[in-house]
C-alpha cells in the first residue's frame, strides 16, 4: 500500500466517529489528514475534512497563543495557501483577520479546508517532526465541542508518538481542546515504556546522539509513583513522555492533559540523564495542577486573545514546589540537596527588587506583557508560597493535615465532583477566591491576612519564623558578593545586564554555566560556588552554548547580596522530627 493510500485510507476511517447527538442529529465531526511525506522541504499540508455541517457559513481559525505559554504567538504566520472545497468543487473563503477565515459553506454537509504550514528546523528535519497542536489544526469557531481525529502520511520507517488515543491508523479525541493538547512527535525516535498504578506510561525520545534511555525511564517511574501519591491512582490510562533532546539553548517543558514535551540541550542529557528529573517532575504535576485543577479562565478556552490570570503563582510556582518536593520524596534528590535548592530559590527571589514593588498576583496577570527583567517570577515565588503554606499548615495540625490536603480538596470540588455531575469530563475552573477558601477549609484557620501581604501583597516571606517552627535552620544573610552583571535561574543566563561584566565577556541569555574555576556547579551548588568568587578577580566560567562549549573569563564587581544557608535544626523536637520526616519522605541514592 503506497503512503497516499494510507492516508486516503485513514480518511475513510475517520468518518464513522462523529456519532448522534441526544436528538437523533448526525454529530458534527472533524478529521485532518496531514502529509508529511517531504520533511526536508519544511512545509507540511493539512487537510481538514468537516462532517455533518448545516451552517452556510463557517467560521475556522488557528490559535493565537497556546494554554502552557502565556503569549500572543500568531500561528497564522506559517499558514499559507488556504483553500476550501465540497465535492471537489472551490468554495469562496473570505479572511475576517489574520487568524480566521469565514467558509462559504452553503450549508454543504461536508466540506473540507486545506492548507499549508511552514515548520521551522528545530521541529522538523529529515529525521522527525514535531506537531504542537495549536500551531497545526483549524477549529471551528462555534464547535470547538466536535470530536476531532487525525490520520498521517509519513516517510518510510517513521512512527507516530502521541497522546492521542489511537484506532488503528487513526489517532481521536473528544473534543479540539483535547486534540490539540496532544502534541505529536512524528519520525525515527526511541521509544520506551513501563506500567505504574494502573496506568501504561511511554517515553518517546528523539536525540541528537544516544543517550541513557533506561536511567531516563526509571528515573520517570520514580517521577510517577511518587507524585501519584498526592492524589491516588492517575486520570487516564496512559501517559506520554516526549523528550527532545538536541542543539538547545537552556530547556522548557509543556504540560498537557495525558503527556508532556520537553527539550534540553542534548550534551548536558548525555553526561547525566538526571538533569532532567526537575522540569520532567515539574510537567507530570501538572496533570492535575493547571490541566484539571485550575482557575476558572484558564478552560475552556479562548485562543483569539490573551486570557488574564492571577493564581499563575499557583499553577506555575506551587507545581515547581510540588514538583522538587518529588525529587527527594522518591530519592532522585538526597535531603541537602533538596534544601540547598530551597536556599537557591530563597536567594533568587531575595535578591530581585521587583519583589517589593510587584505582588505575585500582579505578576501572574500580567505576563503576557513581558515587562523587563528585573521582574518578580511566579515560578520562584510560587514555589516559595507553596513551601510556607506547606509547612505552615504542617506546624499548625501537629503534622495532622498539610498542603496537599488543600490540592485534593481543590480536585474534589472543581474537578472530580463536577465531573460525576456531568458538568465536563474535567470539571470546571476555581473562582478567584477557590485557593483562599479550600485553605480555609482544610486548616479551620482564616487566611485572608496571609494572603493579603504575601499573595496580594509585597511584604517579606516569613521564611525564618515559619521553617524554625517547622524544625529547619534557615540562615539568611546580606554579604559582599561577586556580581556577574547577570541574573541566574538555575544555572543558566536569565538576564544578562547591558553594559555589565557578562556582557562584555560575551554571555547571552540562556547560556548555562557548568563550571566556576574548575569546579562543576548544579541548580543547588552554583551559589555556593559562586560565593568563593573574589570582587576583581577573575574568574573562569564553563559555559555551555548548544552544543558548543567554552571557557569564558570576567572579573566581576562587588555588589551587596542576600544569600540562604538551610539545613535541620540542632536540636529539634520530636514533633519537629516527625513534621520534617513526614516532609521530606524517606530519602536515599539513585
Amino acid at each position: 500500500m503506497t503512503r497516499r493510500l494510507i492516508l486516503l485510507f485513514g480518511l475513510l476511517l475517520l468518518a464513522p466517529a462523529a456519532g448522534r447527538s441526544q436528538d437523533g442529529i448526525p454529530r458534527l465531526a472533524v478529521s485532518y489528514a496531514v502529509d508529511v511525506t517531504n520533511p526536508e522541504t519544511g512545509k507540511i499540508r493539512v487537510v481538514m475534512t468537516v462532517r455533518n455541517n448545516v451552517d452556510q457559513d463557517v467560521e475556522v481559525s488557528i490559535p493565537a497563543w497556546a494554554p502552557g505559554a502565556y503569549r500572543i504567538v500568531k500561528y497564522c504566520k506559517q499558514l499559507w495557501n488556504l483553500e476550501a472545497a465540497k465535492d471537489g468543487q472551490k468554495l469562496d473563503v473570505v479572511s475576517v483577520d489574520d487568524q480566521t477565515w469565514t467558509v462559504k459553506a452553503g450549508g454543504a454537509p461536508r466540506f473540507s479546508v486545506s492548507y499549508d504550514l511552514t515548520i521551522d528546523r528545530q521541529r522538523m528535519d529529515k529525521d522527525h517532526c514535531f506537531l504542537a497542536g495549536p500551531d497545526t489544526y483549524l477549529y471551528l469557531g462555534k464547535h470547538k465541542e466536535a470530536p476531532c481525529s487525525v490520520g498521517f502520511t509519513l516517510p518510510d520507517g517513521w512512527a507516530v508518538g502521541t497522546g492521542l488515543e489511537a484506532d488503528g491508523p487513526v489517532y481521536r479525541a473528544r473534543d479540539y481542546d483535547t486534540f490539540i493538547d496532544c502534541p505529536t512527535e512524528l519520525g525515527r525516535f526511541e521509544r520506551h515504556s513501563f506500567e505504574a498504578d494502573g496506568a501504561a506510561y511511554e517515553l518517546v525520545i528523539h536525540a541528537k546522539g544516544p543517550v541513557d534511555g533506561e536511567k531516563l525511564t526509571e528515573m520517570c517511574r520514580k517521577v510517577v509513583v511518587e507524585q501519584n501519591k498526592v492524589f491516588g491512582a492517575p486520570p487516564f490510562k496512559r501517559y506520554v513522555f516526549l523528550y527532545h533532546f538536541k542543539d538547545a539553548v537552556g530547556g522548557r517543558g509543556l504540560e498537557h492533559l495525558n503527556s508532556t514535551d520537553i527539550t534540553m540541550p542534548y550534551t548536558a542529557v548525555r553526561i547525566d540523564p538526571l538533569i532532567a528529573a526537575s522540569v520532567t517532575s515539574h510537567e507530570y504535576f501538572h496533570l492535575w495542577n493547571v490541566k484539571r485543577i485550575r482557575p476558572v479562565e484558564l478552560g475552556p478556552f479562548d485562543y483569539t486573545k490573551i486570557v488574564r490570570s492571577k493564581a499563575l503563582w499557583m499553577c506555575e510556582g506551587v507545581t515547581s514546589y510540588f514538583g522538587d518536593r518529588g525529587l527527594v520524596r522518591s530519592g532522585l534528590w538526597k535531603e541537602q540537596q533538596y534544601l540547598d535548592h530551597l536556599a537557591t530559590e530563597i536567594e533568587t527571589l531575595q535578591n530581585n527588587p521587583d519583589r517589593k514593588v510587584t505582588p505575585i498576583e500582579k505578576a501572574s496577570e500580567t505576563v503576557w506583557d513581558r515587562k523587563d527583567w528585573p521582574r518578580v517570577d511566579y515560578y520562584n515565588k510560587g514555589e516559595l508560597l507553596g513551601l510556607l503554606m506547606d509547612l505552615k499548615i504542617r506546624t499548625a495540625s501537629r503534622g495532622e493535615k498539610s498542603f496537599d490536603d488543600v490540592v485534593r480538596l481543590l480536585y474534589r470540588k472543581y474537578v472530580t465532583g463536577p465531573a460525576a455531575e456531568g458538568k465536563g469530563p474535567i470539571g470546571v475552573g476555581y473562582p478567584e477566591g477557590g485557593i483562599l477558601e479550600a485553605l480555609n477549609s482544610v486548616t479551620g484557620d482564616d487566611w485572608t491576612s496571609f494572603y493579603q501581604s504575601y499573595v496580594r501583597g509585597v511584604e517579606e516571606l516569613p521564611f525564618v519564623e515559619v521553617m524554625e517552627a517547622a524544625g529547619l535552620a534557615p540562615a539568611l544573610q546580606v554579604v559582599d558578593s561577586p556580581d556577574l552583571g547577570a541574573d541566574l535561574r538555575g544555572t543558566s543566563i536569565l538576564y544578562v545586564v547591558s553594559g555589565g561584566e557578562a556582557e562584555k565577556a560575551g554571555l547571552r541569555q540562556g547560556d548555562r554555566i557548568l563550571g566556576i574555576n574548575g569546579t562543576d556547579v548544579t541548580r543547588a551548588t552554583i551559589r555556593d560556588v559562586l560565593s568563593r568568587v573574589k570582587p576583581g578577580e577573575e574568574a573562569t566560567l564553563t559555559v555551555l552554548r548548544g552544543e558548543e562549549r567554552s571557557e569564558i573569563t570576567l572579573t566581576p564587581k562587588s555588589r551587596h547580596r542576600a544569600t540562604c544557608k538551610m539545613r535541620r535544626g540542632e536540636a529539634p523536637s520530636e514533633l519537629q522530627k516527625r513534621i520534617l520526616d513526614a516532609w521530606l519522605g524517606k530519602s536515599r541514592d539513585f
